[in-house]
């Protein structure tokens, strides 16, 4: 059997670098990329640090943006959530020359990044790529209830079958912290209500995600659970466990769950 045949990827997690994985996968495979890669900003994934000088990481964010839309389905749709400086860098330098973009944001409480000297830091960036107009999108997966609906206008569209209007371009969702039951002993993690309306907005049942970094096996535990077909990737041995065994138990097992250190009296 072929290396290269989707087959072997699809519903498995690979144990290595993602951008291995993605040189062993088919042109125009997948519908959907979902890519929540480590911003270069030092943070040690178990004891371990992918950080790069920064004209290194955008080279490398390059290729990997450049491999992704190379599986990607014609008809597909990319998000890449990143800092905004990196998407930026990442859309002047290559995106914006090869495919169609939509610059989204999460918002987020937080109480850290305080300072005197700017406003604080409580936003990403989500990247929606498409490489033609053609690209599948749902709205009715996603619709959110109409403004106003005494509006004559709304109420048409209402009797006509409307579900409600298409979402705003920013996100409002809560960072995962102590004591969330999505909290695991992976550092960074993006809420599974972002992920799920991301998946459920490019994808129907059935399709392809491919998840380019496994990281807790959320997103992927969000495509099981929307009947949607994944495939990805996670270069740690701990965090590949962590994903296999909730993939398995449907649930984060207590081992695999974030604990607070207590301090010494």
């Amino acid at each position: 059997m072929s290396e290269n045949n989707i087959e072997n990827y699809i519903d498995e997690v690979y144990l290595g670098d993602i951008m291995d994985l993605l040189k062993k996968l088919p042109n125009e495979s997948v519908d959907l990329v979902f890519g929540d890669p480590d911003y270069n900003v030092g943070i040690k994934y178990n004891n371990k640090t992918y950080t790069k000088k920064f004209d290194e990481y955008i080279d490398w964010y390059i290729e990997l943006a450049k491999e992704s839309l190379r599986v990607l389905k014609n008809d597909g749709n990319m998000f890449l959530i990143n800092y905004p400086k990196q998407n930026a860098y990442l859309r002047v330098k290559y995106l914006d020359e090869v495919c169609e973009v939509f610059d989204y944001v999460w918002v987020y409480n937080t109480n850290r990044g305080q300072t005197p000297k700017h406003f604080t830091n409580a936003h990403r960036s989500v990247l929606h790529c498409r490489k033609s107009e053609n690209n599948k999108f749902y709205k009715d997966n996603v619709a959110v209830p109409y403004l106003y609906q005494k509006d004559k206008r709304v109420i048409k569209r209402m009797n006509e079958g409307s579900k409600g209007t298409m979402p705003n371009s920013w996100f409002l969702y809560n960072l995962i912290k102590y004591p969330s039951k999505e909290k695991t002993i992976h550092p960074c993690q993006i809420p599974q209500e972002l992920s799920e309306m991301l998946i459920k907005a490019a994808t129907q049942e059935n399709d392809l995600v491919l998840v380019l970094f496994g990281g807790s096996g959320s997103e992927l535990e969000v495509c099981k659970k929307l009947n949607r077909h994944y495939i990805s990737a996670e270069i740690d041995e701990l965090y590949y466990e962590l994903i296999q065994d909730r993939l398995e138990k449907g649930y984060v097992d207590e081992k695999y769950q974030y604990k607070v250190k207590k301090n010494k009296d």
